[in-house]
């Protein structure tokens, strides 16, 4: 039964002085405060449904004491004062698009929830975007087309703004200027104390480069100001093969990310799938200036397909069929690895995708149950951009030192809780059985990215010592008291 947000606020403070549950005083506590009136939820209110429907994953959709919706940095603000004030344990989401259970949402405490803070400007002047956490990328991606420039940002419409970008953000522009972090010339972000700070070369450099990987761990980030890229078109799609072409079509893959150009505008990803029809094998071939065919993918076109969705356009109209696999309120789990750019440890990642996925089925005959497995490179190219612009916390330096990489993604999605329950342990020995081939192989390499990781796969504990060291100094710093490692109990800590 719905009933009324003052009605609720009434309840919660009569029960409150009664009993002075957490989370009755949490929420009695920001309800109450005249700058959040009408900005906070509380299961049975309008819009709190509605909210909870706007995660990616239905594993990451939990159902807080309260959402707080703020529409200002003034809110967030507020917002960061009572939860401290309180001691009120807390949930960022921006798009929501993690997958894991505690990813972007809180069962015991209050999820922020930046939905509310999600528009774009665009300054010609200075080429310089500015956007705020809850925007996602499509709309991002619309707004600039008029300027005819481009924002470095995700490869799905529906991905939020504020966690690709602090997690760092794989784009189609990461050859030619690194990760969506790395062309961020300035960070807002409430920090713990309920003040506002700019971080970029000149002011809180520290934090500016800290926030580049750092994700939720330092404070909320309110805005971000990237630098754009002139154009708007992008070609690209997906290209199907007969599952016998799979060797050639590897062969293709390593041999274009051993040829990938400084700042090439070329990018290529295979995908691997499982679904009720059977495995499938596909390329997903990008340029990030329009240009078709480019000689970069002669190994690729070279090859027999059987369909292909590869057109020209903006960048707007492009992303929403790289959306599709990705639909919304399934049981979406996501984990990830890195191993060598060679052909052995690209096959013994695709035969233990057909051996598991095999397993899943049989498992649960009618589950309607997806297997997604993409293999990127992480290429020379793509960190020597990241350094350029100032560096960031991902570690990659070392990773990259002989060479291009390859960064493995393993998507499961399954349709029901029940037969989540079922395939999820045999999704989990998949992920095992790679990384034991991989080292018993001598493939198997030591990171782990974080928009990626599966929540016990601590991507920190992979970027390296030294940046571990500067983002344990800069907590330190900016948020004396801990908040962000004691409070917050989303996403990944330090």
């Amino acid at each position: 039964m719905k009933f009324s947000v003052a009605a609720s606020f009434a309840t919660l403070a009569a029960t409150t002085i009664a009993g002075q549950d957490p989370h009755r005083v949490c929420c009695e506590a920001l309800g109450a405060e005249k700058q959040l009136r009408g900005k906070v939820l509380l299961p049975g209110s309008v819009g709190y449904d509605a909210q909870l429907n706007t995660y990616y994953s239905a594993n990451a959709a939990l159902h807080a004491w309260c959402m707080v919706m703020p529409e200002s940095t003034k809110d967030v603000q507020t917002t960061v004062k009572i939860l401290t004030k309180n001691q009120c344990p807390f949930g960022i989401k921006a798009g929501g698009h993690s997958a894991f259970k505690g990813s972007s949402g809180i069962a015991e405490g209050v999820t922020v929830d930046f939905g509310h803070m999600n528009s774009t400007s665009y300054n010609p002047d200075t080429g310089i975007v500015s956007i705020q956490p809850g925007a996602r990328w499509g709309s991002v991606y619309e707004f600039l087309n008029p300027y005819n420039v481009a924002a470095v940002g995700a490869r799905t419409s529906v991905v939020g703004v504020g966690g690709f970008t602090t997690g760092g953000g794989y784009t189609f522009h990461s050859n030619s200027h690194g990760f969506s972090c790395d062309v961020v010339k300035n960070w807002e972000i409430v920090l713990a104390d309920g003040s506002v700070v700019n971080a970029n070369s000149n002011d809180n450099a520290d934090l500016w480069k800290a926030q580049k990987g750092a994700s939720g761990n330092l404070g909320f980030v309110t805005r971000i100001d990237q630098e754009t890229v002139k154009g708007t078109l992008l070609w690209g799609g997906f290209t199907s093969y007969e599952l016998s072409e799979r060797d050639n079509v590897f062969v293709a893959y390593l041999d274009f990310v051993e040829k990938t150009e400084e700042n090439s505008p070329d990018q290529a990803i295979i995908a691997l799938y499982y679904d009720f029809t059977g495995f499938s094998i596909r390329s997903i071939l990008t340029n990030n200036m329009g240009v078709a065919n480019a000689p970069a993918f002669d190994g690729f076109l070279a090859l027999s397909n059987t369909s292909s969705t590869v057109t020209s356009g903006p960048i707007s109209e492009i992303i929403p069929q790289f959306t599709g696999p990705t639909p919304l309120g399934l049981y979406a789990n996501w984990f990830t690895g890195m191993a060598t750019n060679t052909l052995e440890a690209l096959t013994i990642i695709d035969d233990l995708h057909h051996k598991y996925a095999t397993m899943m089925q049989a498992a649960a005959p009618n589950s309607n149950f997806s297997t997604l497995v993409e293999l990127q490179p992480v290429t020379n190219s793509m960190v020597d951009n990241s350094v350029k612009r100032g560096g960031n916390i991902l570690g990659l330096e070392r990773v990259v030192k002989d060479g291009p990489v390859l960064m493995w993604l393993v998507s499961l999605t399954v349709d029901t809780e029940e037969n989540q329950k079922v395939i999820l342990p045999i999704a989990r020995e998949f992920v095992d059985a790679i990384n034991k081939a991989e080292k018993k192989a001598g493939h198997w390499i030591d990171w782990v990215y974080l928009n990626y990781a599966w929540k016990d796969e601590k991507p920190f504990s992979h970027y390296g010592k030294d940046n571990i060291k500067l983002l344990h100094t800069v907590s330190k710093k900016y948020d004396h008291n801990g908040v962000f490692q004691k409070l917050r109990q989303t996403g990944f800590k330090l």
